[in-house]
């Protein structure tokens, strides 16, 4: 969804000093189109660091979040999780749809000092024009709720969760008026290079969630305590804007009371998120569909969508760590290259977050399926969370999981399609795409149930991938990813000896009593013992076979704490 919510790599970067020279001296490199290419590929893997890290603190609160959740209860947290379906969907279509596509590519134009005034003036017209809008949306959406919420969304539901699910809905929707303004403040501030507030902002909402599951938690189960869940989502949105601030201050961005709906910057924004909006409307209907499917599958519904909603989650632990984070990294630079008519910068640093991507995602996909029931077990299995809840996320996690190394293909070069101020092509391969998940969950979703709804939306973001990088191909020609295949069978090797570990540990614990899945001593030390010795054989691997990457990683991390 959001998060999205972005990506990109040679010899190791140069030491930190002081933040603010280190600043000035990227800047100059980075103006300077003879700098030396490994100070480029040095600073942008340092950039994606900042995001990944900023993102993987995002994706630990979400864990943490989905944890609490599910000690409520399905009949808790199913509702919830279909009430933030229209939420997350509107805003999709309002704001989120527009940061890649439209947005970070449009402000970068306006990145030099001159522009400055005129940036301010492009965003604000922007965050006042969604304010407005979003007013509207929240008073139309609280009036069709009980309708659109209590007979489509939840139509399987048993009176009491339809009924909390179309109250939840219609306060969760008021957070749209915070919401979608935030992702046009956290837009300008990525084309800003101000990575960091704007990468640690996006867990607040996390942190939101997680304080009204506690309010919750404590009042019980009274409609009252039950709505805590609802107004931690609009909580959790103004802290998000809350973190902001000091970022925008940084870059002296103060709040502007200004609506120039003509400028054209705005309508430049327009034009590129015209083919966005149509995609985001026919993703409506998909996602809708796939809702209603789920809670048509054979069994509990409102477990069905629960185990699917809690996999989605982990699944976009990795995904928000590695995929989302280097290419909102990514796209600023991607962007200039393409106005200077720099093709050979571009697809240079393409090239570099693509392998970058890989060799943080296939060992993901591998781990998430080898270590899928310990993992789902540590996180989930407490409180009203059952057993049989947990198996149904284990197997909802190994259908998404297999979808991981192409999420970060997909990701990366569809930012170059709109990094080129091409999103039409993106969007046609979407539609291609939303036809093979309805080939996929159509003919099953009744039999095999909701695992078939996963797989179909497995298949659908993979060929995503697939499809734009061959079409990235026959426009713009190749990538010479070819040079790139002796790192990528080097981390398959490593990734093999790691899921063999993992896989050999997890099944001699599970003789012992004492590693049960069923305690939390358990499912901890299996986690840990395995997961622990699978990351230690593989990046043990990809250091002995010396991949390049995995140096300029060690390198950027080490640079942002400050170490040599």
């Amino acid at each position: 969804m959001e998060e999205q919510a972005s990506i990109a790599h040679v010899p190791a970067p140069e030491p930190v000093q002081q933040e603010l020279a280190d600043q000035e001296i990227i800047e100059v490199v980075e103006a300077n189109e003879t700098a030396p290419t490994p100070s480029k590929r040095g600073q942008l893997v340092k950039s994606a660091t900042v995001v990944m890290l900023g993102n993987l603190g995002s994706s630990v609160l979400g864990q943490l979040r989905q944890s609490v959740l599910a000690g409520l209860g399905t009949a808790v947290t199913g509702p919830f999780a279909t009430a933030l379906t229209p939420l997350q969907t509107f805003l999709d279509l309002l704001a989120n749809g527009t940061v890649s596509g439209a947005l970070i590519p449009t402000f970068t134009d306006y990145a030099d000092e001159e522009s400055h005034q005129e940036l301010r003036r492009v965003v604000y017209s922007l965050v006042n024009l969604l304010i407005l809008i979003s007013l509207f949306v929240n008073a139309l959406f609280i009036f069709v709720a009980p309708w659109f919420v209590g007979s489509i969304l939840a139509g399987d539901y048993t009176a009491g969760e339809k009924a909390l699910t179309i109250t939840f809905s219609q306060v969760i929707i008021c957070a749209l008026t915070i919401m979608g303004p935030f992702a046009v403040l956290q837009a300008v501030l990525y084309a800003r290079k101000e990575f960091g507030f704007a990468a640690f902002a996006s867990g607040a909402l996390h942190l939101g969630i997680i304080a009204g599951a506690i309010v919750t938690g404590w009042l019980g189960a009274t409609h009252f305590g039950q709505l805590g869940l609802a107004f931690g989502v609009i909580l959790g949105g103004l802290a998000q804007v809350a973190l902001l601030v000091p970022g925008l201050k940084r870059q002296h961005l103060p709040y502007m009371f200004v609506l120039d709906v003509k400028h054209p910057a705005i309508r430049r924004i327009f034009k590129l998120y015209a083919p966005l909006a149509v995609s985001y409307i026919v993703s409506m209907f998909f996602v809708f569909l796939d809702l209603s499917l789920m809670n048509r599958t054979p069994g509990d519904h409102a477990a069905n969508l629960t185990a699917a909603k809690f996999a989605t989650a982990l699944i976009q632990f990795p995904g928000g760590l590695v995929a989302a984070a280097l290419s909102f990294a990514i796209l600023p630079t991607l962007s200039r290259y393409t106005t200077e008519n720099e093709d050979t910068q571009f697809k240079e640093t393409l090239t570099m977050g693509l392998r970058l991507g890989l060799l943080l995602m296939i060992p993901a996909m591998a781990g998430l399926i080898i270590l899928r029931y310990p993992i789902v077990s540590l996180l989930f299995h407490h409180g009203l969370f059952k057993p049989s809840d947990a198996d149904l996320a284990a197997v909802a996690l190994q259908n998404y999981a297999y979808q991981l190394p192409f999420l970060v293909v997909d990701q990366l070069i569809m930012f170059a399609f709109y990094a080129r101020k091409n999103t039409i092509v993106p969007v046609i391969v979407g539609f291609v795409c939303y036809g093979l998940y309805a080939l996929v969950a159509l003919p099953f979703y009744r039999t095999i149930g909701m695992p078939a709804l996963v797989f179909a939306n497995t298949v659908q973001n993979s060929m995503h991938g697939i499809i734009l990088f061959a079409l990235f191909y026959k426009f713009f020609g190749s990538l010479h990813f070819r040079s790139s295949l002796p790192a990528l069978l080097k981390i398959i090797i490593a990734t093999v000896a790691m899921a063999v570990v993992a896989w050999a540990l997890q099944y001699w614990m599970g003789y012992y009593d004492f590693f049960s899945l069923h305690t939390l001593r358990g499912q901890l030390l299996t986690t840990l013992i395995a997961g622990g010795a699978a990351v230690v054989v593989f990046f043990g691997g990809i250091l002995l076979m010396k991949v390049e990457e995995i140096s300029l990683l060690k390198q950027a991390v080490l640079a942002k704490l400050g170490k040599k």
